[in-house]
């Protein structure tokens, strides 16, 4: 697993270490591992769904994330997965660096794998396309609410003044993980 870095160091960053790795099981199919270690009690996490379902806005609290694209050019379109701890998700491809944003009817999220101990959670998100995936970049990314109000935002890389999980200088080759 690949360990993310906290956009800003504080006191509660300091306490928690999350991880991730991304996997190509098929031509249609990922799958992403994410792990949280630390007080998981001062994670806000949203409330459980009744049904997974497709929602807008995950990324305002605490939500794991992915982007995916066939080039590493800012003006090469791209992928953005969100998935809820609660199961909710969503999937957006921009034409380019933030532009064109609009839901990809051709990928669904689902949140195969998730359970918690004491000071240890543990996902597995399965993302399947409609198309084959033809990778060549992408960033795994967290968001992190925490009981006093923080957000910590949590990437492969950082490579800018503000955190920015679109900007893909932060981002890995597929090739090389």
């Amino acid at each position: 697993m690949t360990s993310l870095l906290a956009f800003n160091n504080t006191e509660m960053t300091a306490s928690f270490k999350v991880e991730a790795e991304l996997f190509q099981i098929s031509s249609h199919t990922l799958l992403i591992e994410f792990k949280m270690f630390g007080p998981l009690e001062k994670v806000v996490w949203p409330p459980p769904g009744v049904i997974e379902a497709r929602e807008d806005g995950l990324w305002k609290t605490t939500c794991l994330e992915a982007f995916l694209s066939s080039g590493d050019q800012k003006s090469d379109p791209y992928v953005e997965i969100n998935c809820s701890p609660n199961g909710n998700w969503n999937a957006y491809s921009f034409g380019s660096y933030r532009e064109g944003m609009i839901a990809s009817e051709h990928i669904t999220v689902r949140l195969k794998e998730r359970h918690t101990e004491t000071n240890e959670a543990h996902f597995q998100i399965e993302i399947q396309n409609s198309s084959s995936w033809e990778i060549k970049s992408y960033g795994l990314t967290a968001v992190v609410e925490f009981s006093n109000g923080e957000k910590s935002y949590w990437a492969l890389h950082h490579p800018g003044p503000v955190a920015d999980f679109h900007n893909k200088e932060g981002w890995k080759p597929l090739a090389t993980r």
